[in-house]
């Protein structure tokens, strides 16, 4: 082999390594909310990250001021270049009401998963949000608090589908201080 064909061969090797070390090393989270900020939504805070896998996750967000505040989420896909936003919806929070609630179709974006229903919690009292599906199936959603004062509630299945389920916030005696259905 020719000296120029192993220096090539070499650099290429070093420069392909740094690459994948580089990957390796970048801190997840981070990019992810740099994604999330880059969206130009005013006041943007991304409030919560679940990784589905090593290789999916879901930002929870919420973006604007509180007269006008939102709550959303982002889906996203790790690719050989990192964190990709695949998917994203935010609504505007009604007040008036004691707990909020969004929902996203996640087949089309995310692998295994189908369902994603989704809201802040509007109201101190509510310490549990349960969701029944029209097949009655009743499921309890994971509650999430951030900022001190800050809930909010989501819900992720495979296979269950949750359009026109009915969503309940409890009370830490069990009392229903808000119900939905969709």
């Amino acid at each position: 082999m020719s000296k120029k064909l192993i220096i090539f061969l070499s650099i290429t090797a070093v420069l392909i390594g740094i690459f994948f070390i580089n990957l390796a090393l970048k801190d997840d989270v981070q990019e992810i909310k740099n994604t999330m900020y880059s969206l130009n939504q005013p006041m943007t805070n991304t409030v919560h990250i679940e990784f589905l896998d090593n290789n999916q996750a879901i930002a929870f967000y919420e973006w604007g001021n509180q007269e006008n505040l939102h709550f959303g989420s982002g889906l996203f896909k790790k690719t050989l270049l990192g964190w990709k936003l695949v998917s994203s919806s935010s609504s505007s929070l009604t007040h008036g009401y004691k707990l909020d609630w969004g929902f996203s179709n996640l087949e089309y974006h995310l692998s295994d998963y189908t369902d994603l229903i989704r809201g802040k919690i509007l109201d101190p009292q509510i310490v549990e949000v349960t969701v029944k599906t029209n097949g009655g199936n009743e499921f309890k959603a994971k509650l999430i608090e951030y900022n001190n004062d800050n809930k909010f509630w989501f819900l992720v299945t495979k296979g269950e589908d949750l359009i026109g389920s009915t969503i309940t916030g409890l009370s830490s005696d069990g009392k229903i201080i808000e119900q939905i259905s969709q």
